[in-house]
């Protein structure tokens, strides 16, 4: 990979890492509900530019089951009792989510290196859930394994879409979660969104737009980019310094601390993310190697 793109694969970590430090900056003056709403209906503009990019079926799922779903339970989590840090790490958690699905619906194969990613990501998730010192609670690591859930089936949604751009699927996505989300936030967070929504300080409004913006338009299109350039295989696994980045960025920006317990059982899981991402490479480079059959 040429510095260029190297220097893009940065720009696009950073940018989703930080990502969670915004998102925890916005819900000190936003409710969840009303944040997940607010934040996709900054992008429905964007539709104008881009023609629609899929069908109607796949764009309410994408927009239901990632874009709604996904940051429902996140935000909730996030506002409740969840830190920045541990909330970019255990998000994380769909990727061992979409392989198991991905078995159970498609028949997709598992390798025993990815089997032993998702044991041990499994584990270290397990072990945040009972060593977390205040900066996570159960109920807060079910809500975001939920988040997790929902993006892992929204996966499953993009493993039948091949070719379709991503950028202008999540752009045409954002139709779906400002309704319902405000519905939500009627029913459960207060009755004057709107005065929720013209209170909020210039910095929390920074925040909205950064993660509106730097999350999905930016973000998106980079990650579009490096895609269309390299395999696969080469650019994906860099998405494993998004958590490092997010807990890097939440330590300097929120001042938060994990103990030494949340970081061992992190490490944990992110092991098993690295083995769980690249298994397949390790598959194919060892079929790659081995000698032909005897004649």
């Amino acid at each position: 990979m040429p510095p260029r793109d190297l220097l893009l694969v940065a720009v696009v970590i950073l940018a989703w890492g930080s990502n969670f430090s915004a998102m925890k900056i916005a819900l000190a003056e936003l409710p969840p509900f009303l944040f997940v709403g607010l934040r996709f209906a900054l992008l429905i503009p964007l539709i104008a530019i881009f023609p629609r990019p899929a069908g109607w079926g796949a764009i309410l799922a994408v927009g239901a089951l990632i874009n709604m779903g996904q940051f429902a339970f996140l935000f909730g989590a996030m506002a409740a009792d969840a830190s920045a840090g541990l909330a970019s790490l255990i998000i994380q958690s769909q990727v061992p989510l979409t392989i198991l699905l991905a078995w159970a619906v498609y028949g997709e194969r598992i390798t025993l290196v990815q089997g032993a990613g998702i044991a041990l990501a499994v584990l270290g998730l397990g072990g945040i859930g009972m060593v977390a010192g205040g900066n996570i609670t159960l109920l807060g690591l079910g809500l975001i394994l939920c988040g997790a859930l929902s993006w892992a089936i929204g996966n499953l949604v993009l493993r039948r879409l091949p070719g379709v751009r991503m950028l202008p699927l999540f752009v045409w996505g954002s139709l779906v979660p400002p309704l319902p989300m405000l519905c939500l936030s009627l029913l459960t967070e207060g009755p004057a969104p709107l005065a929720t929504i013209a209170a909020l300080s210039p910095g929390a409004w920074g925040a909205v737009a950064y993660v509106a913006i730097a999350s999905t338009v930016v973000g998106y299109s980079i990650w579009g980019t490096l895609m269309s350039r390299h395999p696969a295989a080469l650019v994906t696994p860099f998405a494993l310094l998004i958590p490092l980045v997010g807990m890097a960025t939440a330590a300097l920006v929120l001042g938060e601390r994990i103990t030494l317990g949340e970081a061992l059982a992190g490490l944990l899981v992110l092991t098993g993310l690295a083995l769980a991402v690249l298994g397949p490479r390790h598959a194919a480079r060892r079929a790659r190697r081995a000698p032909p059959p005897a004649p």
